[in-house]
């Protein structure tokens, strides 16, 4: 009996582990803007098209989620952003400001 809930929990532990990318961006340029954070993290899943705030950033709406890129809407601060997907670049503009970032995936494994 015991082997067999180990084996349950095991097994729905297993399955319940998704796997996101924090995807990590830190400015390339600098910007007169102060409203524009320097660097941000968020959680993308590709799978599922999905995307967490986890640091800076906050209030992007997706507008679309692509095969090659990721546009964002912030009706907060005004902006828009893309993130293509090939190159690990993130550019947002707002107003007369544009800011790069690069970005890098860190792979992050959570249980829901």
């Amino acid at each position: 009996m015991i082997k067999i809930l180990i084996f349950i929990i095991f097994f729905v532990s297993k399955s319940v582990i998704s796997k996101d990318f924090k995807l990590v961006c830190s400015e390339i340029n600098s910007s007169l803007d102060i409203g524009l954070s320097r660097d941000f993290a968020k959680i993308v899943n590709f799978k599922d098209r999905t995307i967490v705030n986890y640091s800076g950033g906050f209030f992007d709406d997706v507008i679309l989620f692509g095969r090659n890129e990721i546009i964002f809407n912030n009706k907060v601060f005004n902006t828009r952003s893309t993130f293509n997907i090939a190159t690990n670049k993130w550019i947002t503009y707002k107003e007369q400001y544009i800011k790069s970032y690069n970005c890098y995936k860190d792979e992050v494994k959570r249980r829901f």
